[in-house]
């Protein structure tokens, strides 16, 4: 689940907002397959096409990811595996329907695999909601090599307790990028909850808070030790997806690549959630307050 800062946005109630779009070309090697909320991200190596997240219904597989890459030619590409951020349904979904199809692999961090199980967030007041199968447990510091590809997992808990962040390189022409793919935005806690009232404890929900203000700290020192110069989030709403691509599609010849926005571009979103993270942990608590 998404949430932009502490107050419910509207984006959820207009309908539109949910159409497939024209799949997005990044970099030679990087797309995005979704609508304007959520989608897959997908890495083209030399052994396949790994995807990152899948979407928030179980037919996405149908509706978005099999049109989107045959929109891209990819279509007749294998899949080599499928990453999971985290464990909230509008990150998961779809990704059972993909492994039964193409028999890839997915890939979680096992905080978030039990997470999807037993977390409120995901079944309170929702119904059909089917957990896909985990069949790769994925680590912090782990790096996972696709050919001529790696993907550089990062644990980061606080939107959820297993979040994850991936990191990995891109390519346009002779250029290479580092990719940072931040799994989690939302900072929930009392009165910062889509849709209901918050169902976890005021003391949980400080610790999530600061555990994830410690996730963005960590991050930023892998930015700034791997030189991370595009950041992404499986919410294009919480990356400029759809305007950066805007941009490149009216970019004159020599001009860069919108989408790389460079260490300090990276540093100024990640410090934003940092910030967000602790004036959180101080708004769902009253101890400041006098009796």
């Amino acid at each position: 689940m998404s949430q932009n800062n502490q107050n419910n946005t509207d984006h959820n109630f207009d309908p539109n907002l949910f159409l497939p779009q024209e799949p997005v070309k990044l970099f030679d090697d990087y797309y995005f397959i979704g609508n304007k909320l959520v989608g897959f991200h997908v890495l083209k190596t030399s052994v396949g096409l790994v995807l990152f997240d899948a979407m928030d219904k179980y037919d996405v597989d149908d509706e978005f990811l099999i049109p989107g890459l045959q929109k891209l030619g990819l279509d007749q590409e294998p899949i080599a595996m499928l990453f999971l951020t985290h464990g909230h349904f509008d990150h998961y979904l779809g990704a059972e329907k993909v492994r039964l199809r193409t028999g890839c692999e997915v890939a979680l961090s096992k905080e978030d695999a039990a997470f999807m199980v037993y977390s409120l967030d995901n079944y309170e007041d929702k119904e059909d909601l089917r957990v896909p199968r985990i069949t790769r447990l994925v680590e912090d510091g782990e790096d996972l090599a696709f050919g001529d590809h790696t993907v550089h997992v990062i644990g980061a808990p606080g939107h959820t307790p297993g979040c994850l962040n991936y990191s990995f390189e891109v390519h346009e022409g002779e250029e290479t990028h580092r990719i940072i793919m931040v799994g989690g935005y939302g900072v929930f806690g009392p009165g910062a909850y889509p849709g209901r009232e918050y169902p976890y404890s005021v003391t949980y929900a400080v610790d999530q808070a600061l555990t994830f203000a410690t996730s963005c700290v960590k991050t930023w020192e892998y930015c700034k030790a791997n030189r991370c110069d595009v950041y992404l989030n499986p919410h294009p709403h919480l990356c400029d997806l759809y305007p950066l691509d805007e941009r490149n599609k009216n970019r004159k010849a020599g001009e860069p690549n919108a989408f790389v926005i460079g260490l300090e571009g990276v540093r100024k979103w990640i410090v934003e959630r940092f910030d967000v993270c602790l004036e959180s942990a101080q708004k769902f608590t009253d101890i400041q307050k006098e009796l």
